[in-house]
């Protein structure tokens, strides 16, 4: 059987795969050999430098140390939930006597007032209803009398008034927040399953608001 060159160039090359030059040999038939010495006579020689290829060594491997007990059940960490930011408050002053509230509107609406509640015209009870004040202490022994004056018609008249409010400060609004908390679970503990359901969510607003203080 006839081997095609290239097979007889590898039967060749595997024993000399040490030698850095070979000797091509082809005879008159066309057949190639590759060998270590001269080729015979007859046969065209040529010769081939060979690079030697670099011994294998197969790449190291990293063994992967088994995850222990506790890193296997260990829980993923947990991300905070960000905080519930505080409600805007204002303490405002009632205009007609001087008491303060909260508000969680800082522009609170304009009211109309009667000027005699804001003590106009500026009379005594004396003044108002007689000498002894009858009109007060005794009703229906005598008649409450009518003052027709201008400035009794003033008094009666009314006047726009609006509440002056400032923001108020964070320790301010938590305060507020723990009263009203504290005022619905009192109103819980005594409350119906209807009434109930009506302040259990308020008190759930309340206490992730007060997560902000």
């Amino acid at each position: 059987m006839r081997l095609t060159p290239l097979l007889i160039a590898a039967s060749c090359l595997a024993p000399l795969a040490h030698a850095a030059e070979v000797y091509k040999c082809t005879d008159a038939r066309g057949d190639v050999a590759f060998q270590d010495r001269p080729c015979a006579v007859g046969t065209r020689q040529a010769r081939v430098h060979i690079v030697p290829a670099p011994p294998y060594s197969p790449s190291p491997t990293v063994a992967t140390a088994p995850a222990t007990a506790s890193q296997s059940a260990q829980a993923p960490p947990t991300v905070p939930s960000p905080r519930v930011a505080l409600p805007p408050l204002w303490i405002c002053q009632n205009a007609e006597d001087g008491t303060q509230y909260f508000s969680h509107n800082g522009s609170p609406p304009v009211k109309y007032v009667p000027l005699g509640t804001l003590g106009y015209p500026g009379q005594s009870l004396s003044q108002a209803y007689g000498p002894g004040g009858i009109g007060v202490s005794a009703p229906g022994m005598r008649q409450i009398p009518i003052d027709h004056s201008p400035d009794a018609a003033l008094a009666a008249g009314y006047t726009p008034l609006q509440d002056r409010c400032v923001r108020a400060s964070r320790d301010q609004t938590c305060n507020y927040l723990r009263n009203q908390y504290d005022t619905i679970r009192q109103k819980l503990r005594r409350a119906f399953k209807d009434q109930q359901a009506v302040l259990q969510p308020q008190a759930d607003a309340l206490a992730a608001q007060l997560d902000g203080c």
